[in-house]
């Protein structure tokens, strides 16, 4: 079963962005990543993790229409990364 995270990438505290992982090897892709980026001393990280995902669903003519998801995050350490090293 695949977990969903969330990397959130800061420079000088401000985001530069997010990095979102949906695979079934979501912490070994953030864990790369990470090592990609880790020797830019004025990069921080914080991870969270997918704790609900849910959809907005539309019926119509007896089919199933997506219209959106919408995902909430908790704060996750860092060291899980650690723990989950291959």
């Amino acid at each position: 079963m695949s977990q969903s995270y969330q990397l959130r990438i800061f420079k000088e505290g401000k985001l530069l962005g997010n990095f979102d992982s949906h695979t079934t090897n979501s912490l070994n892709s953030i864990n790369e990543l990470i090592g990609y980026l880790q020797n830019n001393i004025e990069l921080t990280f914080e991870l969270y993790q997918v704790i609900e995902d849910s959809r907005l669903l539309l019926q119509k003519d007896g089919a199933l229409q997506l219209l959106g998801t919408t995902q909430q995050y908790i704060p996750c350490s860092i060291e899980v990364l650690l723990n989950n090293v291959d």
